[in-house]
């Protein structure tokens, strides 16, 4: 009885179950799952390195219980077992991502470079915009100027034009009452030569009547 009993006691100890967790077959090569703990044992697969497993127990001997990614279960020699990724997967990983950096990192300068073209391009046409707006404001400057002086000339040209206008009339009015002043002069000559000559012929003519003499009688 108390060696049955101590058999299984030590049979208990040498196989422990452990908490379930991921481990990995380590690099270059093929293990054997074995249906049980020893090299004895029915092979029933032979998971490559690199394959995920999961551990259900670990015995003193050296071996693991392990569930294989499609739900198989079987025993496999410990020192096989990685805690982490095996190197060369690790290091293809790695360089997987260093590849997938480098091109995005080349993707991300050949933007930059875009983006500081396009910024520059920007610039230049928001110079050129500035500059057409700087000339623009000074025409608008020109034209309101030349605008401001044109009115004003008109102004002075509407006063200029209504003075001459009003000068001319008054000049027209002026010859006119000249013109009438003159005819009415011309006229009182005329009438007055007129009746100079009228009384000059009258004279003349009283003078050359002869005289009657007085008689003697």
């Amino acid at each position: 009885m108390k060696r049955g009993l101590f058999f299984f006691l030590s049979f208990f100890l040498m196989v422990i179950p452990l908490h379930s967790e991921a481990t990995y077959i380590t690099d270059d090569m093929r293990v054997m799952l074995r249906s049980d703990a020893g090299t004895d044992r029915r092979i029933i697969a032979m998971p490559k390195s690199g394959t995920r497993v999961e551990v259900l127990e670990e015995s003193e001997d050296g071996w693991s219980k392990v569930r294989l990614p499609n739900e198989k279960e079987g025993w496999l020699l410990t020192r096989y077992l990685t805690p982490g990724p095996p190197a060369k997967e690790v290091n293809a990983r790695l360089k997987s991502e260093n590849e997938a950096l480098k091109q995005r990192a080349n993707t991300l300068s050949e933007e930059n470079v875009r983006l500081k073209r396009g910024r520059n391009d920007l610039q230049k046409a928001l110079s050129s915009q500035t500059q057409n707006a700087k000339a623009s404001k000074e025409s608008y400057e020109a034209l309101k100027k030349g605008s401001s002086e044109y009115l004003s000339l008109k102004a002075s040209h509407d006063k200029a034009s209504k003075d001459l206008a009003t000068k001319t009339k008054r000049q027209a009015e002026l010859e006119e009452k000249l013109k009438a002043l003159q005819d009415s002069q011309t006229l009182q000559w005329f009438l007055g030569g007129a009746a100079v000559l009228f009384v000059g012929l009258i004279v003349g003519f009283m003078s050359r009547r002869p005289r009657r003499r007085p008689s003697l009688l």
